[in-house]
């Protein structure tokens, strides 16, 4: 273990993202004697607190590490095969375990980090040799209050996710027209539909647009809120034109996931249900004003056109990394999911759709050109959406093992 009390300056660790893969990254870094710093854009575990009434398919026994656990102490913690909401998780072990890191390491919540880049090493630099730097990282960081600061780092690990950068609704990926005017950015979230944002839907024509599980999340809440509050109707959009708006995974075993699969695919195809599944169809233009939209739509081969009009709209198309943060380095990215690109080969590779089987990463797929920056957890995805944290957890165990024996060998 390196002893930060030494004459030798230890290795100082800025962690980027205070959720559950930024935690365990600065747990795991501080019990290898390691000096650890992290920052938070939001409050601890802000992401899963965007989406805090949804309950998890995965048990906690997959989302909390055995470090974690320990370090927290078992008493209160819920059963490995508990499924938890996201207010659960953040409550019972996300703010426990941020309050054990805060007692060894700097932990700045409300402070997010603008740019990262190096002290004397500009981006143009020693290509080719990138591993001859040795100069410390410089954050750029901002608080809530709007000033500014520089903190210096030995390696730096963007455990930032990828909330709140959402993709767009419009054909080809890009925002189409009306759609940065019309539609806010709650709209890219998980509604408390049942809940909180109740008064936001109900008696409306709502709009569902995406195929994935945030997607059936959403409508099979709709459609209990429309049994409850009659005039509630909903569209769900797809681009694809599939037997089922979302594809089951032969024998999940992840039961509730796959519960939530058949409940949206039913609701879909169903006559009598309040959801009308439009497949096949593109977003050209959305257009109107808030509370009375219209989308002009377009079918698969782009000839046959519609218009529908809607009160509300559900984009749950996905989230991307925010690349911008470490664009001053040399970070290498993958051109089809932004992703590091070693470990987007990796996933690229896969058939299966299923994030239980997804490649967490060898420790050569984490690495990039610029030695000492890592990129962990589900921002290392990018656009995949098979993460799940466990993974995010192996990952941080295999690099920090790395740092910690590579800074050893200093000594």
């Amino acid at each position: 273990m390196t002893d930060c009390s030494s004459s030798r300056r230890c290795c100082r660790v800025a962690v980027i993202g205070a959720g559950p893969i930024g935690l365990e990254a600065a747990l795991c870094a501080r019990q290898v004697g390691l000096d650890v710093v992290v920052f938070e854009s939001g409050r601890v575990g802000e992401s899963v607190r965007q989406w805090g009434h949804v309950r998890l398919f995965s048990p906690f026994g997959l989302n909390g590490s055995a470090r974690g656990v320990a370090a927290i102490g078992a008493d209160g913690l819920p059963d490995s095969e508990q499924l938890q909401s996201g207010m659960e998780f953040v409550e019972t072990y996300l703010e426990p375990l941020a309050a054990v890191v805060a007692a060894e390491a700097k932990v700045y919540e409300q402070t997010r980090v603008v740019a990262v880049s190096r002290e004397r090493t500009w981006k143009h630099h020693l290509v080719g040799r990138r591993e001859q730097a040795n100069d410390r990282f410089r954050l750029l960081v901002k608080n809530k209050e709007g000033d500014e600061t520089a903190h210096e780092a030995d390696v730096v690990l963007d455990c930032s996710g990828t909330w709140p950068h959402h993709r767009w609704i419009g054909t080809g990926g890009i925002p189409c027209p009306g759609e940065r005017r019309l539609v806010p950015e709650a709209a890219y979230r998980l509604p408390d539909v049942l809940g909180t944002e109740r008064h936001v839907y109900a008696q409306k024509h709502v709009l569902v647009v995406g195929s994935g599980y945030s997607a059936a999340t959403s409508v099979v809440a709709l459609a209990r809120l429309a049994r409850m509050e009659p005039g509630t109707h909903v569209s769900w959009l797809t681009r694809e034109m599939p037997d089922e708006p979302v594809s089951r995974i032969a024998d999940d075993p992840l039961a509730s996931r796959d519960q939530l699969i058949v409940a949206a695919n039913e609701l879909a195809l169903s006559e009598d249900s309040p959801v009308d599944w439009l497949s096949g169809r593109r977003v050209l233009e959305i257009g109107g004003e808030p509370g009375q939209l219209f989308l002009d739509l377009v079918g698969q081969g782009g000839q046959e056109s519609e218009r529908l009009e809607v009160e509300q709209i559900v984009a749950n198309v996905g989230y991307q990394p925010h690349r911008e943060l470490y664009q001053e380095l040399q970070v290498h990215e993958c051109y089809a999911t932004g992703g590091p690109i070693r470990l987007a080969a990796v996933l690229l590779g896969e058939t299966g759709d299923d994030c239980l089987v997804a490649e967490s990463g060898g420790l050569a797929d984490l690495q990039s050109p610029e030695p000492g920056f890592f990129v962990l957890g589900a921002k290392s995805y990018g656009r995949d959406s098979r993460f799940l944290i466990r993974t995010g957890i192996e990952q941080v165990e295999r690099v920090i093992e790395h740092v910690e024996q590579g800074w050893g060998a200093l000594a």
